[in-house]
C-alpha cells in the first residue's frame, strides 16, 4: 500500500507544478477589444465603448 501512496503524491506533486507554471504572468497575445477593433482597422471609441468603422462608399456612383 505504501507504493500506491507514493506514487500518488509523486502524481499530484506533478500536476501542481504543471498547473502552477501555467499560472504565471498573462500572454503577450492576449486580446481585448481595443486591439481587435485596431487591428480591423476601426477607431476604439473608449467613452462609449465600442468600434467605429469608416463607411465603404459602396453605395456612391
Amino acid at each position: 500500500m505504501s507504493v500506491r501512496r507514493t506514487a500518488r503524491a509523486v502524481t499530484v506533486l506533478a500536476v501542481t507544478a504543471l498547473l502552477a507554471g501555467c499560472a504565471g504572468e498573462p500572454s503577450v497575445w492576449t486580446h481585448n477589444q481595443q486591439d481587435d477593433c485596431e487591428r480591423r482597422g476601426g477607431v476604439w471609441r473608449t467613452t462609449l465603448g465600442f468600434c467605429e468603422f469608416q463607411s465603404g462608399g459602396a453605395g456612391s456612383m
